[in-house]
């Protein structure tokens, strides 16, 4: 087993997929928390525009601000399976209310004949 992960390279900005195989976004951002007596270890992986738009210039986080409405999802680091090309869960999406805009497209696109 890996004693230690490099968190900027090998998680942040990686596609995230469920244990059913759907992909559920990338990892827009970390939050940690305080081990007791220990440095701090990731707590959550960050899903969501509004989390990535930190990253981005004051105008174009502004703009995103204004126009998303997609909630952040905190994924616990508990529901990580395995840290690879991709971040697999051991859960699905749906039960940590990650892809709910997706599948609203997908109902969407379903309506329209010929799509």
């Amino acid at each position: 087993m890996r004693k230690s992960l490099d968190l900027g390279r090998e998680v942040l900005d990686h596609e995230i997929v469920d244990v059913d195989g759907v992909s559920c976004g990338m990892v827009d951002d970390l939050e940690f928390e305080d081990a007791p007596g220990g440095a701090p270890t990731v707590a959550n992986l960050i899903v969501g525009p509004i989390a990535w738009s930190a990253r981005t210039p004051a105008l174009a986080a502004w703009l995103v601000r204004r126009v998303v409405r997609t909630p952040v999802v905190r994924v616990p680091w508990s529901a990580v399976a395995h840290v690879g090309e991709t971040i697999q869960l051991r859960v699905t999406a749906q039960s940590l209310g990650l892809g709910k805009a997706d599948r609203r497209v997908e109902r969407w696109l379903s309506r329209i004949p010929g799509a």
